[in-house]
């Protein structure tokens, strides 16, 4: 393959892996590169390796040219500088904790190593959404919510990881409440056993109407007491919700958005915003 100014994107998720090539030049995503796969995060190395490697083949193949960068967003913690996996007791890719994807990665294009670089996962979704809104000039907060929570905020071309799920909230930390075990979490202690364990079966099941509505309540109440205490006195323009939670938007973002005064808006939900501001000049610092 003939090297060019290709850029391999890779978005490592709790569930899934996906990548594709962007031609930074025409700031556009090579069309059929984009594949998105499930990889079973609480597998065997061996396994994690395999899924991940087959989804970047998929990518390779469908194009000659040979990617000069690799620019990947995962979640942490991990030491991103140097491209090992540090998630220990996250209930995720504890198998490979302490292994160096960077050469891995590395290894797989034929680059050298220091051509692969990492983002954090809730930094890479808030320069996709900045890219998309052409919000460059903004101060824009973005929050995903999922299996936790994440939090970043973007200034005049800087961003910066704000940590918020790990910081104190009703008695214990924001991703206790705010995530999906969350949620669930407060669905057992009301109601006992419950017959779903994630938040796309809950809203997806017939029968857990009540379940549902007291899960969204539970959400939309903490969420804003969550803005009104950590985001609120950092005087955003705009507050991006995304993650796998959030794609249920309605059933509480309506509300939760007419009880703040802080602007919200819903993330754009397209993984191809996300490797674009990755790889956007002006955003990618």
């Amino acid at each position: 393959m003939s090297i060019t100014t290709k850029v391999l994107c890779i978005d490592l998720g709790g569930t899934h892996c996906s990548s594709a090539l962007v031609d930074r030049e025409e700031e556009r995503v090579v069309e059929e590169s984009y594949f998105r796969c499930p990889v079973d995060s609480n597998g065997s190395r061996a396994q994690i390796l395999r899924e991940i490697q087959e989804i970047l083949h998929m990518t390779l193949s469908s194009n000659p040219s040979k990617p000069s960068k690799v620019i990947v967003s995962c979640p942490g913690p991990f030491d991103y500088e140097n491209g090992i996996s540090r998630m220990d007791g996250m209930n995720k890719y504890q198998a490979i904790l302490n292994f160096n994807l960077r050469e891995f990665f590395a290894d797989i294009i034929g680059i050298a190593p220091e051509s692969v670089c990492f983002y954090n996962d809730a930094a890479a979704f808030l320069l996709g959404e900045v890219y998309f809104r052409k919000l460059e000039q903004k101060r824009i907060i973005g929050l995903t919510l999922g299996t936790g929570l994440g939090s970043s905020i973007y200034v005049n071309g800087r961003i910066e990881d704000l940590n918020y799920g790990s910081a104190p909230f009703q008695g214990g930390i924001v991703e206790d409440v705010i995530s999906t075990r969350g949620m669930i979490g407060h669905l057992k202690e009301k109601f006992g056993r419950i017959s779903v364990d994630n938040i796309k079966d809950l809203v997806q099941t017939s029968g857990l109407e009540e379940q549902r509505r007291d899960a969204f309540d539970y959400l939309t109440a903490n969420l804003r007491e969550f803005i009104k205490q950590y985001l609120a006195p950092l005087a955003p323009d705009l507050i991006v919700i995304g993650g796998s939670i959030a794609k249920a938007n309605s059933l509480f973002f309506e509300d939760l958005q007419s009880s703040l005064e802080q602007n919200l808006e819903v993330a754009s939900f397209d993984e191809c915003n996300l490797f674009l501001g990755l790889t956007f000049e002006p955003l990618n610092i």
